[in-house]
């Protein structure tokens, strides 16, 4: 197992086990299944047995304790993916779901993306799906990040390749994320993944915009996690999952 970051608060065995005990219905992409597999590492490292990671998606068995995940849209485009999660919720995949939460991912976000009429479909998606099922608990995300351009990158930018990863693609991340924040930090139920991605790297400035990146130390290709990101990220989610468990 990666070496942890002593400033993330891991889960403790308590937490992991009411995490086992829970129904999770997770939507995401490929930053999403970088998550996942930390998930299956924190437990690795644990006295407590794993829940069942099904890919419902794919149409794995789902069954009490499972931590179940689907591949929700396009990337590129939030918008199908506000339209999967609410359906999803609404099919047989989500009976007796405990706690339910989607992700967008860091292609999601960009320098040519309306930041504000994604945020704005968000909320009107979350809050749709919190009255439709009342009892789930959903909880909320910010979109990744990515690490600054490496040099390769700003030729083949400059070149007019788009490789989403220039300092104005973070900075729209950083407004969609900020509006997230200011929306829901105060429900205890947001998993703050460009938080987590960003400890420790300190605010960036460019165009008299501030914004933040993914820690390479975290990163595997600039944009996915590596098994400390992913453990990390993992970390935080698997901990919010326990407070809101239905056993907790």
């Amino acid at each position: 197992m990666a070496e942890r970051n002593e400033s993330i608060a891991w889960p403790s065995d308590d937490e992991l086990r009411a995490v086992g005990e829970t129904r999770v219905l997770f939507g995401h992409q490929s930053v999403g299944s970088n998550i996942l597999d930390g998930v299956a590492r924190v437990y690795a490292d644990a006295s407590v047995p794993a829940p069942v990671i099904a890919d419902v998606s794919s149409g794995e068995d789902a069954r009490d304790g499972s931590l179940m995940h689907a591949y929700l849209g396009v990337n590129g485009e939030p918008l199908s993916k506000f339209t999967a999660f609410a359906a999803m919720l609404d099919s047989p995949v989500a009976e007796g779901v405990d706690v339910a939460l989607m992700k967008l991912c860091y292609v999601d976000i960009t320098a040519s993306t309306d930041v504000q009429a994604v945020f704005d479909a968000y909320g009107s998606m979350m809050a749709d799906v919190e009255a439709a099922h009342p009892d789930v608990r959903f909880l909320y995300t910010t979109v990744p990040l990515t690490a600054d351009r490496g040099w390769r990158s700003r030729i083949r930018a400059l070149l007019g390749g788009d490789d989403r990863t220039g300092p104005a693609d973070n900075i729209a991340r950083e407004r969609y994320n900020a509006m997230v924040r200011q929306e829901y930090a105060a429900s205890g139920r947001l998993v703050d993944i460009a938080a987590i991605e960003s400890a420790g790297t300190g605010e960036r400035s460019q165009g008299g915009h501030t914004y933040h990146v993914l820690d390479q130390h975290l990163s595997l290709d600039r944009g996915h996690l590596n098994e400390a990101g992913s453990e990390a990220v993992a970390a935080e989610l698997l901990k919010t999952v326990a407070t809101y468990s239905p056993v907790a």
